[in-house]
Parts: structure tokens; sequence; C-alpha cells
């Protein structure tokens, strides 16, 4: 049983960085936020998504299938709201200025503002819930299952995706946090813009395979 448990863990940490580490919006506003706030803002901000993750793969591993039949009935609006919700971020992220928030930071204290980080992003991340079709792939594919005679296996299940998501997004976020120190201010405000270009592209990217898909 001890065996078992473990080999179950470690499937789930692994689950938990797969379905972590593929670029995307999220991963873009991580490095734009640490960049701008530092490790700390970065890292909470990638607990959001892990949070969220992690709820998904409940929601996989007990086959809600009420829940994943509405995300399949509702996939268009899913889609155009993740994708006007993406792009505006991502503008909003471009216009802004970064200099302002590293002023910020050295003045006053942002305990306020990194419970924003974690909950925006916690709130995106659950908008887009198609990281449940991932989990529902990978389940069988890596021989995981939520039910069997210990009761236990779902909570290591879920203690495994929430420890591999979470241990990628401090790996991640620590190592862009390393690697703005040896930039100069004009470079971390060039690379926030970038950050923020690369989200609001993937926000249009979003809206335009739906227009795609309804014309064809």
């Amino acid at each position: 049983h001890m065996f078992t448990a473990l080999a179950v863990f470690l499937k789930s940490v692994i689950m938990g960085v797969s379905v972590s580490a593929p670029p995307g919006p999220n991963a873009m506003l991580m490095i734009n936020r640490t960049l701008r706030k530092g490790h700390i803002s970065g890292f909470l901000t990638g607990m959001g998504v892990a949070t969220a993750d992690t709820i998904f793969a409940v929601i996989a591993g007990l086959s809600f299938s009420y829940l994943i039949s509405f995300i399949n009935e509702k996939a268009f609006w899913i889609k155009l709201i993740v994708g006007i919700l993406v792009a505006a971020v991502g503008l909003k992220l471009f216009l802004s200025n970064p200099m302002w928030e590293i002023r910020r930071k050295a003045r006053e204290s942002s305990r306020g503002t990194l419970a924003q980080d974690y909950l925006s992003v916690f709130g995106m991340a659950l908008a887009n819930p198609f990281s449940i079709f991932i989990f529902l792939a990978m389940f069988p594919g890596m021989n995981i299952t939520f039910t069997g005679p210990d009761r236990f296996i779902p909570l290591i299940i879920v203690l495994g995706v929430f420890v591999g998501a979470s241990s990628w997004w401090l790996a991640f976020s620590y190592t862009v946090s390393r690697f703005s120190r040896s930039l100069s201010l004009r470079n971390i405000v060039r690379l926030s813009r970038i950050t923020g270009f690369i989200i609001i592209a993937i926000g249009i990217s979003v809206l335009l395979t739906l227009f795609i898909s309804v014309r064809y």
C-alpha cells in the first residue's frame, strides 16, 4: 500500500507539472508580474493557476459528467469570454508603466496587491476550464483512478497535482526573478511590454479560431 501510494503521488506530481509547464497567457502574466513586482508576486500568480488546475483535476477525477457536458455545450461562449479577458489583461499590461510598479514596490507594503495577484489569476484560470480535458486524457494514460480500495488515494492524487503545479511555478518565478536582477530598468520595461503583447496575441488568436470555426 505504501509503495502504491508513493507511485500514485509521484505520477500526480508529474501530471501537475505537465499541465502547468506549457507556455500560455498565465505564464506570460507570471513573467510580467515577476519583472514588475518581484518573485513573490510572480509565485502567487502561478499559485492561482495551480489552485485552479487542482480543482479541475478533482472534477476530471470524479467524472462530474454534468459539468463536463456543460463545458462542451458552452465551449464557444467560454472561449469567447476567455479570449476577450486574456486580450484585455494583455492590453492593460502593455499600456501600463512598469516603472511605477517598481517604485511603488520599493515604497510601500504590497500585501493587498499580492492577494489581488493570486485571486485575479485564479479567477482567470477558472474561466478557462479546458484543463479538465487534459486531466481526462492523462488519468487513464498514467493509470491513475480516483476509485479503489484505498480511500486516501483521491487525496494523494489531489495533493500530488497541487505539489507538482506549485513546484513548477516556484521554480519558474524564481528563475525569472534571478534573471531580471541582471537586467537594466529599460530592459525590464521592454520585456514587460513584450509579455503584454504576447498575452494580447494569445487572446486574439483564441477569438480568431472561434471566428474561423463558425465561418467554416
